[in-house]
């Protein structure tokens, strides 16, 4: 009998002991809502912006180069840079890499060469020859410690109307082609983001919109930051 009651009394006592212990882990559990974790969100990293305010940079080409409120200004204002445009009107390739020769200096951050159009223009000088022209001013740029950016133009297909040269639009465009897929040590912009509405006439010398798009173009893809 005695044996019983301790046996009860046993049970009573272990009972009393899980409730008081189960009611101290309720009461200081954390909500269930609070212990769910939260879905992280994956966010690409932003791509570097590159700030060149103050930076001084080189502009060599044309007459798609040459107008004093061109995409070169607009560009060069937009993001602070100094400015030397020693384009000219009518030249070609050749005679911007004797340009580069004597332009070309170890104080200069960016060079921007962007010319062709007057070469392929001229039935007599070659793609090769042109491109060859670029390449030498590009390895000028690299000997000086100058970063170098080849822009392509405009589209000459879409761009482009001269009856008198009917061939033009097809040389110019395989030149930017290769420009873009055989030119070593420089940034190469493809800048076909023009429009024939953006041409004053049928060479494509153009309209404030033109440049206002191919600088807006070069900021994009060269992620300047602008001011």
């Amino acid at each position: 009998m005695k044996n019983l009651i301790k046996a009860i009394i046993l049970v009573i006592v272990i009972g009393i002991l899980g409730f008081i212990t189960s009611w101290k882990v309720w009461g200081n559990s954390t909500p269930i809502k609070d212990t769910v974790k939260v879905d992280t969100v994956k966010v690409k990293p932003q791509d570097t912006v590159v700030d060149v305010k103050g930076k001084y940079v080189l502009y060599i080409g044309d007459s798609h180069t040459s107008n004093p409120g061109g995409w070169q200004y607009i560009l060069s204002n937009e993001t602070k840079m100094r400015m030397n445009n020693v384009s000219v009107g009518g030249k070609t390739t050749g005679w911007m890499l004797e340009k580069a020769k004597e332009s070309v200096h170890k104080g200069l951050d960016y060079c921007f060469i962007y010319g062709g159009a007057n070469d392929m223009f001229n039935s007599k000088i070659t793609i090769e020859s042109a491109i060859k022209n670029i390449q030498r001013i590009v390895n000028i740029c690299n000997s000086k410690g100058v970063k170098p950016v080849v822009i392509t133009g405009f589209d000459p297909l879409t761009c482009i109307n001269t009856p008198e040269n009917p061939n033009y639009r097809v040389k110019y465009s395989e030149f930017q082609y290769r420009l873009l897929n055989t030119i070593e040590g420089a940034t190469v912009i493809m800048t076909h983001v023009v429009n024939k509405k953006d041409c004053w006439d049928g060479l494509c010398h153009m309209a404030p919109s033109g440049h206002r798009k191919i600088a807006n173009h070069i900021i994009d893809r060269m992620n300047f930051k602008t001011y």
